[in-house]
């Protein structure tokens, strides 16, 4: 990661702002308060990652405590109704949004 101050970021923002489109920019205030700078794509691709993470770690957590049971045939093909209501719930909410 690269790293500047507020004044030379501000200075040189477009060059800054060109080097993030690689890798992050660690931007520093006098005060010691810090910033990133990050290409909106990987910020992203890190949210996305993130909520697979806290996703795994719920299921994991379930597991360790025994709050889990046997899948059945019968309940595998709830889950995936209810996951496939779900997302084509989500689609309509998002087009009747206009996205």
């Amino acid at each position: 990661m690269d790293r500047t101050n507020a004044n030379d970021f501000r200075s040189k923002m477009k060059e800054w702002m060109e080097a993030a489109r690689s890798e992050p920019i660690k931007i520093t205030r006098k005060s010691g308060e810090a910033f990133v700078l990050v290409n909106a794509e990987a910020f992203e691709k890190m949210q996305l990652d993130l909520a697979r993470l806290k996703g795994l770690t719920r299921g994991l957590m379930d597991v360790a405590q025994g709050r889990t049971k046997l899948a059945t045939p019968e309940s595998t093909r709830d889950t995936l109704a209810r996951a496939k209501n779900q997302a084509l719930a989500a689609k309509k909410s998002k087009k009747a949004m206009g996205g």
